[in-house]
């Protein structure tokens, strides 16, 4: 989803002073980007009822435990406390305790106001009054414009603050956006380039890598099982590409003898490292690689093997190709770099 249109739109909302609109605009972000902490912070202002707060925090974030619940409850009210709490008296309640937290909704600020501004306006001297009474009248009304002066001025202050916290929420998920495009833009450059070099030299792996990434894209619990499947079905063409199958036991380039079969393909890639790439600290980072996929994936593979389908993540499916893109991605730049040395080493 691209959020840049809601986060301009809540700039927008905060230079036309419309605070309510703003708000919204800010739960509905951090509902998008699954911010359940935030979500939480803005439910509160727009609807500071305990009981439907807690009844969304649920509903938003029901795969998360009670205790989860019960903190973004908790941490919710104490930031709201924030916004809310007073630096100074609005009075004192029945209990004869200062009043200094205001329980107002964002979208009841603006329309407080003006009916404040309105009942100000319509306190005026009636005509016809004898002096005694314009004294009172006078004396009471000052009081009374005093103790509403003095909740507008509560209003306001509520008000700038939750402004300041709209327009810092929005400048923090604006920010973190454009961080991530730098990551993101790289691991296209990593598909890409996996996809482009097999492509051109190998169309049976390149159709099994598009095969897995169709399949990333899916909801379906199954799928999880079938992207496993195509993670080493892709792996196991490319080292059929790379290092075919051999007959018997082969002495390997570190003196042992190994099985290269056509099952052994993890062997054969380890084989085909060995073989062709020059002794180096990125060739043993490789093969560390490769090592720790054959691990990750075989790992797996036990658990599919069960017949439990569902125990097998999607997340831990993604994570098996991305590993894949990655080691073929490092693969193709040691390959690449050892034909430019070849071919600026032969003779014209």
């Amino acid at each position: 989803m691209d959020y840049a249109p809601i986060i301009a739109r809540i700039f927008d909302h905060l230079e036309d002073d419309k605070i309510e609109k703003a708000v919204m605009g800010c739960l509905r972000l951090a509902r998008h980007l699954k911010d359940y902490p935030s979500s939480a912070i803005f439910l509160r202002e727009l609807n500071p009822n305990k009981h439907e707060v807690a009844r969304v925090i649920f509903d938003d974030a029901s795969h998360l435990t009670k205790e989860a619940h019960k903190y973004l409850y908790e941490f919710s009210l104490e930031r709201w406390l924030e916004v809310h709490t007073l630096d100074y008296s609005l009075g004192q309640n029945e209990d004869g305790d200062e009043r200094n937290v205001l329980r107002v909704g964002a979208g009841e600020i603006d329309s407080e106001l003006d009916q404040w501004e309105r009942t100000i306006g319509d306190m005026t001297l009636p005509s016809g009054m004898a002096p005694f009474d314009i004294a009172a009248f006078t004396d009471r009304n000052a009081q009374e414009k005093a103790t509403i002066r003095l909740r507008m001025a509560a209003l306001n202050t509520i008000r700038s603050r939750l402004k300041t916290r709209c327009l810092n929420y929005a400048i923090q998920v604006e920010r973190q956006l454009q961080l991530q495009i730098n990551p993101q833009n790289f691991l296209v450059e990593v598909q890409t380039e996996v996809n482009n070099y097999f492509r051109a030299h190998s169309n049976e792996i390149y159709v099994k890598l598009a095969k897995a990434a169709q399949l990333v894209a899916s909801r379906d619990s199954e799928d999880s099982s079938l992207l496993l499947t195509e993670v080493r079905r892709s792996l196991k063409s490319v080292a059929d590409h790379f290092f075919p199958a051999m007959v018997g036991l082969v002495r390997c380039a570190d003196g042992k003898e190994r099985s290269l079969g056509e099952e052994q393909y993890m062997n054969r890639l380890q084989e085909f490292i060995a073989r062709n790439l020059s002794r180096s600290t990125a060739k043993d980072l490789l093969r560390e690689e490769l090592d720790q996929l054959s691990l990750f994936s075989r790992r797996l593979n036990d658990i599919a093997s069960k017949g439990v389908h569902a125990e097998v993540k999607l997340a831990e499916s993604k994570q098996g190709l991305i590993g894949l893109y990655f080691f073929l991605f490092n693969l193709i730049q040691h390959l690449q770099t050892a034909e430019l040395s070849a071919t600026a080493a032969s003779p014209t």
